[in-house]
């Protein structure tokens, strides 16, 4: 049974009231918190209703709004936070370059149950659009990507190939670089001063 109430009287309406009062504060804090343009408000308050008619309350003895009036469990694995990156397909991919990337990171601003897909924010546009091809990047994925730092990396033999054998490839000694380089000034030394003293023992005898 609907009760009317007086204009300009809210007290009438105590629960109601109180219920967009928080829904407001709830927005505020959510735009404020993630930065985000004041004309997301609407979008902000829909979304958190959303999130009510889905959460338990004790007015309907620990039941969800939405149960009490469809009488089924709603699922509740899809939400997702208010503000969230989101990765939309891009739709006209066909129009730019072969090589451009096909997901395009925005804004989710909530749920279309119509059309059962999400709503988000172009921050180029400045438009809210739809569209049912998105991804979410979650935490379990990002507990999947394990760090490559400290694993250890199995060299195989070197194998000859067709074509090679020992002794192609000069051996680079690092921890005898210095001596390696010492001896081979000291044999251009001694071969220089032989050649020197040949060409000195020919010019006697001439």
């Amino acid at each position: 049974m609907i009760q009317e109430t007086a204009p300009y009287s809210p007290l009438q309406n105590r629960v109601a009231e109180r219920l967009n009062h928080t829904l407001v504060e709830l927005a505020r804090a959510i735009i404020n918190t993630q930065q985000l343009p004041t004309f997301l408000c609407l979008h902000t308050v829909q979304h958190e209703a959303y999130l009510h008619n889905r959460a338990h309350t004790r007015a309907l003895d620990n039941m969800t709004p939405l149960e009490c009036w469809t009488g089924e469990k709603p699922n509740v694995s899809h939400l997702r936070e208010f503000g969230a990156p989101i990765w939309i397909l891009h739709q006209d991919l066909h129009k730019g370059h072969k090589y451009e990337p096909k997901l395009q990171q925005k804004i989710f601003v909530g749920f279309d149950n119509g059309s059962k897909s999400v709503k988000y924010y172009n921050a180029e546009t400045r438009k809210i659009l739809t569209s049912k091809n998105y991804c979410f990047l979650t935490l379990s994925d990002l507990s999947n990507m394990q760090p490559t730092e400290g694993i250890e990396i199995e060299l195989s033999p070197d194998v000859l190939h067709e074509g090679e054998s020992e002794g192609n490839t000069p051996q680079l000694d690092v921890h005898g670089s210095h001596e390696h380089d010492a001896e081979a000034k000291r044999k251009w030394h001694v071969d220089n001063q032989y050649d020197q003293s040949d060409n000195e023992t020919r010019n006697l005898q001439k």
